[in-house]
């Protein structure tokens, strides 16, 4: 986990220019962005690992998760190397690891060639390539160097262990794995080491709150959607969404706002989520081995999924993360979503919004029959079925139910690696959460009109 003492430093207000209220910007200690130095990195590399790299010659996300951060620069081992920024004597740093494994990393992408064909001849279907192989590829590589014509029967062996581990049933596998009372000791101790190492930055957070006034704000022609998705992109690499979900491990007066409050915790600042049981009502409460287990329930193919081991590790490092959630974008679009909630209050006629976009999805909810209605049996003072009365609390403290369901689908995206850097996507998903929390009231009062 990276420390985000470890990010960005600016001494004045880092205003973004397209931003609305943004002002002038300032000169910022200089750091460079650890995708960009990774990707520098890999393009020094040259020619054989195409297969390791995406169509415009940079390492697959794959790539860098499962063979370049754990693997090259041991991030495990190198903190400073996970930080979003890094600074130039780092960056440097990172770049002599990734070149000096130019050889292993062209073995590997040999190897990765030779076990996909002989996936394709043994006519395997379940499991992701990528997420399964590249590892395994790699410690080929270190151990035997570039496959020759002779390494067919051990790609084919490789290829069988791997998949004889492999279990349809994974919610069966996940609690024979977490029935091992050592398999637990070691989640813990993994979760105590994860959340000891996320510290907040001293960077300053208003600059990011400036910029989403034009990530949520109304773009009138393409200059200004191209301006939007310009800031979005200056936010999702901004250090402040990490700086802000740490802060809620330990300093809560750092917040503009109650993790409580907004339903995300049930107390604060936040505890550590335990490995097994605990209160899971609230998205940052809940424990490891409940959120592997909704993994598994949403997941369409598992085989896609890594094995319930990784999966487990993979989310002790994501429940200790700021927010719970391990990606910059994701984090980002939380706060973006928090933003949003704070102004829905669809019960209350008066209640003024600050962005366009919570405008819109506000304007929508008071029009729903289920809101008029309430708001009249509340004028009136009459009495209130009881889950009348549940859907009546939600929307007092709409906040709750949203930000409960945008975890959710973050957490899923954050799992399956699916990105929230397009600007237009993130206000869709954004919409779209309220639409879904709405839909639920009205089954809910459907359900119990028809029950009498």
């Amino acid at each position: 986990m990276r420390s985000g003492s470890a990010s960005r430093t600016a001494t004045e207000p880092n205003f973004y220019p397209d931003a609305v209220g943004a002002g002038p910007e300032v000169a910022v200690a200089m750091r460079l962005p650890r995708r960009a130095v990774i990707e520098k990195a890999w393009r020094a590399v040259g020619p054989g690992v195409e297969v390791l790299s995406s169509d415009d010659g940079g390492p697959l996300s794959r790539t860098v998760k499962r063979i370049l951060d754990p693997l090259v620069l041991r991030l495990r081992a190198n903190t400073k190397y996970s930080a979003p920024f890094v600074a130039p004597d780092v960056a440097a740093e990172m770049h002599r690891l990734i070149v000096e494994q130019s050889a292993t990393l062209r073995a590997t992408a040999q190897w990765f060639d030779l076990l996909k064909r002989e996936r394709r001849r043994l006519r395997i279907t379940t499991g992701n390539a990528q997420e399964l192989y590249f590892p395994v590829c790699f410690e080929l590589a270190v151990g035997k160097g570039a496959p020759t014509a002779r390494e067919r029967d051990v790609a084919e062996q490789y290829l069988r262990d791997i998949h004889s581990e492999r279990d349809r049933t994974a919610i069966e596998v996940l609690n024979q794995y977490v029935g091992d009372d050592a398999v637990l000791a070691e989640l813990s101790r993994q979760l105590e080491r994860s959340w000891r190492d996320v510290r907040p930055g001293q960077e300053i957070t208003r600059p990011f709150l400036a910029g989403l006034a034009t990530v949520l704000g109304h773009a009138d022609g393409h200059n200004a959607a191209a301006a939007r998705q310009r800031v979005w992109s200056a936010l999702v690499a901004d250090s402040a969404p990490y700086n802000l979900g740490a802060a809620a491990h330990h300093d809560i007066a750092a917040l503009p706002w109650s993790i409580v409050e907004l339903g995300l915790s049930s107390v604060e600042p936040q505890r550590p989520p335990v490995i097994f049981g605990g209160d899971g009502e609230r998205p940052l409460n809940r424990a490891v081995v409940e959120r592997v287990r909704a993994t598994l329930r949403r997941a369409m193919d598992r085989g896609e999924l890594p094995d319930v081991p990784l999966l487990c590790a993979e989310e002790v490092d994501r429940a200790a993360a700021p927010w719970g959630l391990l990606a910059e974008d994701k984090q980002a679009t939380l706060i973006a979503g928090v933003e949003v909630a704070v102004d829905l209050v669809p019960l209350d006629e008066s209640a003024r919004t600050r962005y366009d976009l919570s405008a819109q999805i506000q304007a929508r909810l008071r029009k729903e029959a289920y809101v008029l209605h309430a708001r009249r049996y509340l004028t009136a003072g009459g009495p209130l079925h009881p889950r009348q009365q549940h859907v009546v609390d939600d929307l007092s403290a709409f906040r709750r139910p949203y930000l409960s369901r945008l975890w959710a689908r973050l957490h899923g995206r954050d799992v399956w690696q699916e990105p929230c850097t397009d600007v237009d996507d993130v206000r869709a998903l954004l919409e779209g959460v309220a639409r879904s929390v709405s839909l639920d009231h009205r089954q809910r009062i459907k359900a119990m009109l028809e029950s009498g």
